[in-house]
């Protein structure tokens, strides 16, 4: 009776971080978007909806040819049910993720054990980059979530042979071609493939099983297929990259990921062997360097040939992130996808050394560490950033959370629950806090949306303004119109007079050249957020940091 007592004690535990993690997410949720990336998503799904046009993708009017379509569907559809705006763009995002967080439960639960896929859960959601892209939203927690989705399809599929887990796999691959191209395959594709080839079961392989999935994911993917076909192929003098002829479904095929690899695409980038080493550090925290030992005894595990249970999440880790660590074009948030995988790995080496009491010292005193770094950077930040105290509910859910890790310290000796519970909650509280108090300050430095708050909210005639001189994105989506963007080129053939102008600093000396006379009505300090760095952390320095953008009336 005890025992399970113990058991209900740490579930108790594990229902807190669950509902932790859902007042997180649920904190940004009503963020302010961030440019570029984030806006520009947005924008193009809130496009389809007032165009009533959800075949072509098109951005501030204009044909767009970067991803492709299902991440704009989906937003496009709650658009549509609950209105163009922040929250209804963020939604879906956390509900892949809490997709994800299901199948990464239903995974482990299938091929280790219940405990091992709750442990699994829990280092899904609260890994960093997880919680950053639930706020901060691209196609990061799309492919997340569909790709554990097909992998335990295929999974089961390869057990079972029914045609429907089939079909849920070849579902899944189809909708993360649709989010962004062939490379986001490769997880599943090299899990499977690779897993097959190290059992040496080569009548799985060469079974004409691939060829009905490769035709059910072709179906599935065909009406964008289709969509690109009408909006690029169909139109060869339409200009792309400086030049005509550009084929939208050879974009799709090649040049949008592919390309990217090997550096011959229309978009280029650098890359660096140790990125997405050094990356997953705090991507992956608190949880990485737990991860990197489980790596390490996979990959022995491999080499010996004494792998147990399941090796698709190794090979698909393992192979993806080769992949991506010898291209040349790198983001942080590439390795997202792979985070459902890693945190299997994750739990599953944690529990397999569960008996090893030299390991559990050695990771929970790591933990100690990785929680203590977080607490001081939180308190850092607050203390350079900021000049007043923090929000009432920050302070508390931040000393309830200190609270109750050090309560669970002295009522648990445990030491693998102490791995679990400890840093996890920690995590939550310093997302808390950048959610509601960090973020929301930082935004205030994008002009762009600050000027579209200030015109909403004081009245402003928005069918007057005209974006001059300056990039914009935000604009768009929050006055849920496009609006007009300028450049000293037009002016020759463009009336300013009457018009509310949103501009720079040089933007002002253009119009003074040209004669104008602005009026100013506000002006703003902006910074790019998504680029923060130590000097515009700093109050003291941070007006260093700052440029001036001006909403102005010419006369």
């Amino acid at each position: 009776m005890g025992r399970i007592m113990h058991r209900t004690g740490f579930l108790v535990w594990v229902q807190i971080i669950i509902i932790g993690t859902l007042v997180v997410y649920t904190a940004g949720i009503f963020i302010t978007l961030m440019e570029p990336d984030a806006v520009v998503y947005a924008d193009i799904s809130m496009e389809m909806v007032l165009n009533n046009n959800y075949f072509d993708i098109t951005l501030k009017g204009n044909d767009w040819l970067d991803k492709p379509h299902f991440q704009f569907w989906i937003t496009a559809l709650f658009y549509k049910i609950f209105g163009i705006n922040t929250t209804a763009y963020k939604l879906p995002a956390i509900l892949f993720s809490l997709m994800g967080a299901f199948y990464v439960f239903l995974f482990g639960k299938r091929f280790y054990s219940v405990r091992l896929g709750t442990i699994a859960m829990l280092f899904f959601l609260t890994a960093e980059h997880i919680i950053i892209s639930n706020n901060d939203v691209r196609a990061e927690p799309y492919l997340t979530g569909l790709t554990i989705f097909s992998m335990y399809y295929f999974a089961l599929y390869l057990e079972d042979k029914k045609f429907l887990n089939a079909f849920l796999g070849a579902f899944g691959l189809a909708c993360l071609l649709m989010t962004k191209g062939m490379f986001t395959i490769l997880p599943v594709a090299s899990g499977i493939g690779l897993t097959l080839l190290y059992r040496q079961k080569w009548k799985e392989i060469l079974h004409g099983q691939w060829l009905m999935v490769i035709v059910l994911t072709l179906v599935l993917i065909s009406p964008m297929l289709m969509a690109y076909y009408l909006q690029f192929d169909l139109h060869p003098e339409k200009e792309f990259f400086g030049r005509t002829g550009v084929s939208g479904i050879k974009f799709f095929l090649w040049d949008s990921q592919w390309g990217r690899f090997t550096n011959s695409g229309p978009i280029k980038g650098e890359g660096d062997v140790f990125f997405f080493l050094h990356t997953m550090l705090w991507a992956f925290a608190p949880w990485a360097l737990l991860a990197y030992s489980g790596l390490f005894i996979k990959i022995r595990d491999l080499f010996r040939r004494q792998a147990k249970n399941e090796t698709y999440t190794i090979f698909g880790f393992l192979f993806t992130f080769l992949i991506f660590s010898v291209s040349r074009f790198q983001l942080p948030h590439y390795i997202n996808q792979l985070f459902p995988f890693l945190a299997i790995i994750t739990a599953d080496v944690l529990l397999s050394r569960s008996r090893n009491i030299n390991f559990l010292r050695v990771h929970y005193v790591l933990m100690v560490i990785i929680s203590l770094l977080f607490i001081a950077l939180v308190v850092t930040l607050h203390l350079y950033f900021f000049k007043d105290v923090p929000r009432l509910d920050v302070a508390l859910v931040f000393i309830a959370g200190l609270a109750a890790s050090l309560y669970f310290i002295v009522s648990n000796k445990t030491l693998i629950k102490r791995i679990i519970v400890l840093p996890a909650l920690i995590i939550l509280s310093v997302n808390y806090y950048l959610n509601r108090q960090f973020y929301p300050e930082l935004l205030q430095y994008q002009s762009t949306s600050e000027a579209v708050f200030y015109m909403l909210k004081n009245k402003l005639p928005v069918d007057a303004l005209t974006v001059f001189e300056k990039d914009q994105w935000i604009i768009n989506f929050y006055l849920m119109k496009t609006v007009p963007e300028i450049s000293e080129a037009d002016l020759s053939g463009i009336n300013l007079a009457g018009k509310l102008v949103f501009t720079d600093e040089k933007g002002l000396s253009v119009l003074d050249k040209y004669g104008y006379l602005p009026e100013p009505i506000k002006e703003f300090e902006d910074f790019h957020v998504t680029e923060v760095r130590p000097p515009f952390l700093n109050k003291s320095t941070r007006k260093s940091t700052l440029k001036k953008t001006y909403l102005v009336y010419i006369q």
